[in-house]
């Protein structure tokens, strides 16, 4: 359970002018959303980023602390901080992805658990460029409390799927529903994205609302920086290493 609460903050850390998007094909889509988000081209002269996340779970009366840090050209560690559990902590250090939590202990991943995590490894996964994704379809429309939306149905190349919802207002995204697959199984998440703020010319979400088995949680970034990022944190825990051929 902890580990699926954990793993929804992989699936949702970074994301004009007005006009109905369903006459579109889900590359205009995808155009118009990109440039909603890197409305200026920032992303490409940045080399690395770090956020705070606190995401709370009312009904279990928890809150914790995740720690995400990235750098170019796909590296990436993140730490969440489980109260009475203690730290889950994944990453990708450029060739291997591992996994290292209080339940499973360390784990070098396989397979499509580690497929997403390295799909959402690069700083490129903040857009969406249509070479990500084995197949996009119209997936309809949607209504956002109140926010108009068409929707895409994505096949991600790492073989996830993801059912997204555009502004048809602004072109970011408002929401997705995608299955979190882990050694532990596949779960459905509903996430409503809001809170769209400018860092370093990038508009960055800062809230993100998500259901889960019937959980309600909030997950709302406190901190987030675009900058070089210290090679040291990407490499490889000694546990992993002692895993490794």
């Amino acid at each position: 359970m902890y580990r699926r609460i954990a793993h929804t903050a992989l699936a949702a850390l970074v994301m004009l002018g007005a006009g109905a998007l369903s006459a579109q094909t889900p590359a205009a889509i995808l155009e118009r959303y990109n440039k909603a988000v890197d409305p200026n081209g920032a992303l490409a002269s940045l080399q690395g980023m770090k956020s705070t996340v606190t995401m709370e779970a009312p009904a279990m009366g928890m809150s914790m602390t995740i720690n995400a840090v990235a750098a170019r050209p796909n590296l990436l560690v993140v730490e969440t901080d489980v109260p009475g559990l203690g730290v889950i902590r994944q990453g990708h250090d450029g060739s291997t992805a591992w996994s290292s939590d209080p339940m499973q202990g360390p784990r070098i991943l396989a397979g499509q658990e580690a497929s997403t995590l390295v799909e959402s490894s690069s700083l490129n996964s903040i857009l969406r460029s249509p070479d990500l994704f084995s197949a996009m379809e119209p997936a309809g429309t949607y209504d956002a409390a109140g926010d108009a939306t068409t929707c895409v149905k994505f096949t991600w190349k790492s073989g996830r799927e993801s059912t997204d919802c555009f502004s048809n207002a602004t072109g970011l995204l408002a929401r997705s529903v995608t299955k979190q697959v882990s050694q532990m199984g596949e779960v459905e998440v509903e996430m409503f994205i809001k809170d769209y703020r400018n860092v370093g010319g990038l508009n960055v979400p800062h809230r993100v609302e998500s259901s889960m088995m019937g959980m309600q949680m909030t997950m709302t970034t406190t901190s987030v920086e675009f900058g070089p990022q210290p090679a040291a944190l990407f490499a490889l825990p000694a546990e992993i290493k002692a895993l490794k051929p």
